[in-house]
Order: structure tokens, then sequence, then C-alpha cells
């Protein structure tokens, strides 16, 4: 399996998500700028490897790629009026930052099968105001059945927007208030969130009022699984 690593340098393993047969030990290979460093990870014997390359050459400038993924359905109205309100002070706080990062925001809203859209997304821009105006043309509507298009939202998300390269910090605020379908035989969030991993993206659940038990579950595996 692979995972790209934070900014700090670090990634979250698990194990049993990715090799059902359970191995005694894994061989882990690190790759940077053409080095290379390696070890094996044994179970039961510590919790964390840490493996070492040389410095880099100077840091750059650091970058925030940051999307948020939201449930566009009709009972998250309250929810979507908070964001499109909050995004100025989100966008002051980061710039704010010891590294002033270079901040670029990204949208995926979606719905479900049979609603006015099942999704709908806007690329990568640093254009505060542009996305403010997206922000502000998002309205809540649609829905019916309880459990939305997550799955589909979420692999639109990994897959089709165009991250930025290497040294970008990379991450996913999901909104929602209900699970994913699991009956539609499309992408399937475990995969999406294994693929999230190998390209660091971290995800921040945020389960909105009237989550059941089930959305709280996989909002859950999904942060803790890519790191966020």
């Amino acid at each position: 399996m692979w995972a790209r690593t934070d900014t700090q340098g670090a990634v979250w393993l698990h194990p049993n998500a990715f090799d059902p047969a359970r191995a005694a030990a894994y061989d882990v290979v690190v790759r940077k700028h053409g080095q290379q460093a390696q070890g094996v990870l044994r179970r039961g014997q510590k919790s964390a490897l840490e493996l070492t390359l040389s410095a880099s050459s100077a840091a750059q400038r650091a970058r925030l790629d940051l999307v948020f993924l939201v449930d566009a359905t009709g009972s998250m109205a309250d929810e979507i009026d908070k964001l499109r309100a909050s995004l100025q002070s989100i966008a002051r706080e980061v710039a704010e930052l010891p590294s002033r990062p270079d901040l670029c925001f990204g949208l995926v809203a979606y719905r479900d099968k049979g609603d006015q859209f099942l999704l709908r997304s806007h690329d990568f821009t640093n254009d505060r105001s542009a996305f403010q105006g997206v922000l502000n043309g998002l309205r809540a509507a649609g829905g019916g059945d309880y459990p939305e298009a997550m799955n589909e939202a979420l692999h639109e998300t990994v897959h089709q927007l165009h991250w930025r390269g290497d040294g970008t910090t990379r991450m996913v605020v999901l909104l929602a208030d209900a699970p994913p379908h699991l009956d539609y035989g499309g992408p399937q969030y475990d995969d999406d969130m294994l693929a999230a991993l190998g390209k660091g993206i971290k995800v921040f659940s945020v389960g909105a009022s009237g989550l059941d038990k089930q959305g709280e579950f996989i909002q859950r595996q999904i942060a803790q699984y890519t790191g966020g």
C-alpha cells in the first residue's frame, strides 16, 4: 500500500485495513527526491517506525489546498449558511499562521440521485472573492431518503480535483448529516480513503445534527484512516 507523509514527515498506518492476513512484519520503504531508506515494522514490537532521509534543499513557501466536501441536501441549510458566513474568517486565520501559507480553496457539493444535481464541484482557486461567490450560490435542497451520494463525492474529491504537487498540505473538511448510499454499486468510501492516504489528503469530518450511528462510524473511520 502507498501513503504520502504530511509536512511533518509523518503518516498514520492501519495495517488491518489493507492486510486481511495480518502479517507479523512489514517492509517499509520511504522515498523522496531520489533518496531512499527502509526498515521493518513488526506488530507488537513498537507502535512507530522512524526512518531518516538527508535534509532537502531550501524550503519553499508553505502551500495549503483546502476542500469543503459538503452535503447540500435540504437538511443542511444551517450548516451551509454557517460555512458561507465563516469563509473570510477562515482565510484570515490561515493567512496569520507563522508560515503564511499560499491558500487555495475547492468545493465539492453533493446531493443524491434524482435531485437537481448529484455532484457540483469547483476546482482549486486562490481567488477568495470568487470562491465566496461560489459558496453564496450554494443552496440546500432535495434529499428525500436518508443516505446521500457521499461515496461519489469523496471519489470526485480525491481523484478529479487538481491537487498541487509535493510540499502542499492537502485537507478536506467533510460536512454531512447522513451516511453514504452503500447500495449504488459505484465508488465506495473505503477504497477512496485508501487512495486519499496515498495522496496525503487528510479528511476532517464534521458530523452535523441528525447524523445516525452508521454515518458517525463512517465519518470517524475516514478521518482516522487519513490522519484527520
